[in-house]
């Protein structure tokens, strides 16, 4: 009887343990076996000190040779641990509170006739304030809301005095048009390029794909559609 292949299954084994060796490091074990492999997925078991502690589904995605992460741990030390681990293992760091550097992630979406954006900014782990909202303008769609989250942005780094911040981005417009990259084709990347020179906020970017298990990521492209399915 001929063994199924299991898609990706070399892939995920590496990461896998590329995983566990860091995590050991924190005297947190994970563990598999060939029976916790499916296609694109495999399964790990979470321990510390000989307890169960919750379980990571670790996926690939061949098409863009991404990696996410999914964890449903029952200690919330753990959690932030496992999630710190996995930042640093896919360049996700971020900043601590004593840089005085703020971290920013954006996203924007279109939903059932919606333009909505979102902006969720920290201080080291600390979530200093959630923007998000809609615009009239529909007719860029996403494009619109990605583009927005940035100017509220650092419309709200001006008032609060925040001198530099990096912004965490899926779309690449994003940084793109800002940095000269890409050239305005429209009156709403002109305004937006106009509006990024003129700032005095000093300013890093950082692309993040999307859905690689960076919870911070996620969490703003839901805030991002709460936005525009809650309007």
């Amino acid at each position: 009887m001929t063994e199924k292949i299991t898609m990706c299954k070399t892939e995920l084994n590496n990461k896998a343990l590329e995983l566990k060796k860091a995590l050991e490091t924190e005297n947190i074990n994970i563990s598999f076996d060939k029976n916790f492999f499916k296609d694109y997925l495999v399964k790990l078991l979470v321990n510390q000190n000989g307890i169960f502690k919750g379980i990571l589904f670790l996926y690939y995605k061949p098409t863009k040779q991404t990696y996410s992460l999914k964890k449903q741990i029952s200690s919330s030390e753990i959690d932030s641990i496992i999630d710190s681990t996995w930042n640093k293992l896919n360049g996700f760091e971020i900043y601590d509170s004593q840089s005085g550097i703020y971290e920013a992630f954006v996203d924007g979406a279109y939903i059932n006739g919606i333009t909505s954006y979102a902006s969720i900014i920290y201080l080291g782990n600390n979530t200093q304030t959630e923007l998000f909202g809609t615009i009239k303008d529909t007719q860029f769609r996403q494009f619109g809301g990605e583009l927005k989250s940035v100017v509220e942005t650092l419309k709200w780094c001006e008032k609060n005095n925040v001198k530099k911040i990096r912004i965490n981005y899926d779309y690449q417009g994003i940084e793109s048009f800002a940095t000269g990259k890409w050239q305005a084709k429209n009156e709403l990347s002109l305004e937006y390029i106009n509006f990024i020179r003129n700032t005095n906020i000093q300013i890093q970017w950082r692309h993040i794909k999307s859905h690689t298990g960076n919870l911070k990521n996620d969490r703003v492209d839901m805030l991002a559609k709460k936005a525009a399915t809650q309007s």
